[in-house]
């Protein structure tokens, strides 16, 4: 599981904080350091908006004028991050806490850099200092339980979490990924009014209406399911025009209930989306295989089993398909590679 795919939204997490946390050095009443709140909203506006090479670059002047601003120098550190610039911005964490060793967001940026570069033991240990430190940190409990759900360990993350929510209750993130573990545990109740509340909340989130059609998916209530899936579709549409996750599982569903017809162009919009991939090749090959569109299907499938060599299903269907036109090799070869590949690769839920 990569990172930097899910955790855009931690770019935020101590964004308004730092100029508050961060004491002012001496000669801040000289001319250029007075400008320095609004520059740090601007550099903190143009991270929010994707520029972090921009925000780099005010930073950069403004503490060549200012070179003791602490504010400055932390929200420098958090762009590099979101530039992926992770060797400067662990050396700035670094330099900042040696001489601030106390510091939380100097701390917890150290923690994040090491996250988004996948270094989530480092990552952890820095956050158990800073919460032996500061047991209310709410952003460190948030972190620390989307490293543990990395990790798979449910039920700490739940945990932090939990601890996290309960202190900042209107944290979307978190209450995102405490469904997501819900979900995962096939414990629906409680993922349901988790993903609920966050839509009270944030009416607009596309992420928290495609949950909920999973869950609502998986206790067979199909009418709400389709309903919340064309609702993060069109949501998504506006948002996030490339997320493709409602199309596939909205296809998967209808897939499900034989309504073949009314599936093909919600998985052809999938790979439209994300032609790379390999679950959405494979939910377009499966309808075309039930509308006997047999060569259209064969080739999506063969997509999907090269985009992922671990994933079996492609392989069966194929098989079968070789089978049904009289190609009894292929279909034997198919059969014996979905065999192996079932066996070493566990069933991954969505």
């Amino acid at each position: 599981m990569r990172a930097s795919w899910t955790f855009a939204a931690l770019l935020l997490f101590c964004a308004a904080p730092l100029g508050a946390q961060a004491p002012a050095p001496e000669h801040e009443d000289a001319e250029p350091c007075r400008q320095a709140p609004a520059q740090i909203e601007e550099a903190q506006r143009r991270v929010a908006q994707g520029n972090a090479p921009g925000a780099i670059e005010l930073l950069g002047s403004l503490l060549a004028a200012c070179p003791g601003n602490s504010a400055a120098t932390l929200e420098l550190i958090r762009a590099r991050v979101a530039a992926r610039q992770f060797a400067e911005a662990e050396r700035s964490a670094r330099e900042f806490l040696a001489t601030s060793p106390k510091s939380e967001p100097g701390q917890f940026l150290l923690a994040y850099s090491y996250f988004m570069q996948e270094r989530f033991q480092e990552a952890g240990k820095i956050l158990m200092k800073l919460l032996d430190q500061n047991s209310q940190n709410a952003d460190a409990h948030k972190l620390m339980g989307l490293t543990l759900f990395i990790y798979k360990e449910d039920v700490t993350a739940e945990r932090e979490l939990q601890i996290a929510l309960r202190l900042h209750p209107r944290d979307e993130e978190a209450l995102y990924y405490l469904g997501r573990i819900y979900y995962t545990q096939n414990n629906f109740p409680p993922a349901v009014s988790t993903f609920r509340q966050m839509i009270g909340i944030n009416p607009k989130s596309y992420k928290a209406f495609d949950y909920l059609g999973l869950c609502y998916q998986a206790q067979g209530k199909t009418e709400d399911a389709i309903a919340a899936f064309r609702k993060a579709q069109a949501l998504a549409r506006d948002l996030e025009p490339g997320y493709e996750r409602p199309f596939a599982n909205l296809a998967e569903l209808l897939i499900q209930e034989k309504l073949i017809a009314e599936a093909l162009p919600y998985a052809r919009e999938a790979v439209r989306l994300n032609a790379r991939s390999a679950r959405n090749q494979y939910l377009l090959g499966r309808a075309l295989a039930h509308a006997q569109n047999i060569p259209e299907s064969m080739e999506c499938l063969r997509k999907a089993a090269e985009l992922d060599p671990a994933y079996a299903e492609p392989h069966y269907l194929l098989g079968q398909l070789y089978h049904k036109t009289g190609r009894r090799e292929e279909a034997a070869r198919e059969f014996a590679l979905f065999d192996r590949i079932s066996k070493q690769t566990p069933h991954k839920k969505r």
